[in-house]
């Protein structure tokens, strides 16, 4: 499955004419996984080649402005575009109370699912094929980042071991991929375990949010294929 990550926003503490504040979205098969939400995000997302109907679930870090204040329109235009499925919105403590909130805003009456939670340090959201995990960062107010990680992925298939074995090329190759063995022709069965090499590691992303150099993060971030930081202010 591919994987994929749209840098909507990776400025400091408000836009300027060229450069967006925070927001991180990644694509992963059909669905996105949105990692802040700062003013203007939706906007951002229109210039991409993503939509944002497929957002599933989106990871607040902490709740000063330029991380979330993107959230009461990005939520509006969704439901202006008759999204029907749920809308996840995860945090830290405050979370609940604010969705919450946001979804009273002005006339706004939602007509889909809208769901508030908050985190802490060491929490996990299981999900399809992956899973993500809360971290506390270092800040001047409440702040978590967060690591995707997806499950473990079955091993490389060996196309010329089963060419050898007699296997015949065609619906058996997917079949050995899934993990389920087959009978050929002669009686002979053959395993998954034959073919395929060894289980490989889900792929991993780290997201800081804004946190001064900590312990933690570089603990969280070890053997990830892709770490983004915080860098504001990169001289110190």
């Amino acid at each position: 499955m591919q994987l994929y990550i749209i840098f909507l926003g990776t400025g400091g503490s408000w836009p300027t004419a060229k450069r967006n504040v925070s927001a991180i979205a990644v694509k992963r098969g059909g669905e996105i996984i949105l990692f802040d939400c700062g003013e203007g995000t939706q906007r951002q997302i229109q210039k991409s080649n993503i939509s944002y109907m497929q957002i599933t679930k989106i990871f607040i870090t902490h709740f000063h402005g330029d991380h979330f204040l993107g959230l009461p329109g990005l939520i509006q235009t969704m439901q202006l575009n008759d999204r029907a499925n749920p809308l996840h919105i995860y945090g830290p403590k405050g979370t609940e109370r604010i969705v919450d909130t946001i979804k009273t805003l002005g006339y706004f009456k939602p007509a889909y699912p809208i769901y508030g939670m908050d985190l802490k340090d060491g929490d996990v959201i299981e999900c399809d094929g992956y899973k993500i995990r809360a971290f506390r960062v270092n800040h001047t107010v409440p702040t978590l980042g967060y690591v995707l990680e997806e499950n473990e992925r079955p091993g490389r298939f060996d196309k010329k071991r089963a060419l050898e074995l007699g296997i015949p090329e065609g619906p058996l190759f997917g079949r050995l991929q899934r993990g389920r063995e087959v009978k050929l022709d002669d009686g002979r069965v053959i395993k998954p375990s034959m073919v395929m090499g060894p289980p490989r590691p889900g792929r991993k992303i780290v997201y800081s949010g804004d946190t001064r150099p900590c312990d933690k993060l570089k603990e969280i971030s070890r053997n990830a294929d892709v770490l983004i930081h915080d860098a504001t202010f990169a001289s110190e």
